[in-house]
C-alpha cells in the first residue's frame, strides 16, 4: 500500500517536472531477529497510521488544487480500514481495549 502510495504522489511531482523525494527503505537490515516488540510495533504503526489520516485531511484542506484534494479524498477510506485491521489485531491480542462505544440511547430512555 505505501509503495503504491509513494508510486501516486510521485508520478504527480514528475508530471509537473519537480523531482520526488527518495525513500528511506535503503537503510533496511538483513536481521531476522526481532528487535523491538509486536506490541510496541503496532503501537508505533497505529500512530503513524493516525497521523497520515491526519496529513492526509490538513493537505486536502490546505490545497488549492482540485486533482490533489480528490487523490487524497480518495485515499483516506484505504487508509481507514487499515487502520482498523490494526485496531482489531490489537484487540484481539489483549493490547487494546476495545475502543469507547457511544451509549445505548434507547436503554436510556427507558431506565435500564
Amino acid at each position: 500500500m505505501a509503495q503504491k502510495y509513494i508510486d501516486i504522489f510521485s508520478d504527480l511531482l514528475k508530471k509537473e517536472d519537480l523531482p520526488a523525494p527518495m525513500t528511506w527503505d535503503t537503510a533496511l537490515t538483513d536481521s531476522t531477529i526481532p528487535v523491538f516488540s509486536e506490541k510496541l510495533m503496532m503501537f508505533h504503526v497505529s500512530g503513524m497510521i493516525a497521523a497520515g489520516i491526519g496529513n492526509y485531511g490538513a493537505s486536502m484542506s490546505r490545497s488549492p488544487r482540485r486533482d490533489l484534494g480528490l487523490k487524497y479524498a480518495s485515499l483516506i477510506p484505504e487508509i481507514a480500514l487499515y487502520a482498523e485491521d490494526g485496531a482489531n489485531i490489537m484487540i484481539k491480542h489483549g493490547w487494546l481495549e476495545e475502543p469507547p462505544q457511544s451509549d445505548n440511547r434507547e436503554r436510556l430512555i427507558k431506565g435500564e
